[in-house]
């Protein structure tokens, strides 16, 4: 969509249905969307931004909404690297499919999810905010624990089973503003 011929600049949503907290894969994405675009060191910012240079930053997100929930890639890049941008997008998931997360990587975004943890909990508004969050979404008491072992144990094959099945470039929607 072009709203402004003068812009220099596209707005980018790309963006799939995704299931809620509920669903048995949804912590395996949570993970595996950190790896993606979920934190400044994820394979979106360096290859995006710090490699291409197409934007200032780049980010993946599972909305976490009770009922109908998303898989979210959000950007703003020049516009006339805009469709290079959603490519190079693409390849990050293709690479995610066909090639296992090294150990060394998936160790960082364990490392980071966990300090994050810690970080949502140091202090009582914090907590309370987890809480909310859990009684929400109608989760069960154990689901924090599960999110914990989670991470701690998730692998690098069942990321890219997970990518397998989610990561699909013809299940996203792609919207440029300009």
């Amino acid at each position: 969509m072009i709203n402004d011929e003068k812009s220099a600049q596209g707005s980018i949503r790309l963006a799939r249905p995704f299931e809620n907290r509920h669903h048995p894969d949804f912590l395996k994405a949570q993970v595996l969307n950190v790896v993606l675009g979920g934190f400044f060191g994820s394979r979106l910012m360096a290859n995006i931004r710090e490699e291409k240079g197409y934007t200032y930053g780049i980010h993946s997100y599972l909305m976490g909404n009770k009922r109908e929930n998303g898989w979210m890639i959000t950007t703003e890049a020049g516009r006339d690297v805009s469709e290079a941008t959603i490519s190079e997008v693409y390849k990050e998931m293709d690479i995610l499919r066909t090639e296992a997360i090294d150990e060394e990587e998936l160790m960082l975004v364990k490392n980071f999810m966990m300090g994050s943890i810690l970080g949502d909990l140091d202090g009582p508004f914090q907590m309370i905010a987890r809480w909310k969050n859990i009684i929400l979404n109608d989760l069960d008491n154990e689901f924090f624990n599960r999110y914990i072992s989670n991470i701690k144990n998730i692998t690098a094959d069942e990321l890219q089973e997970t990518a397998n099945k989610y990561l699909l470039p013809e299940d996203f929607y792609e919207l440029v503003v300009v």
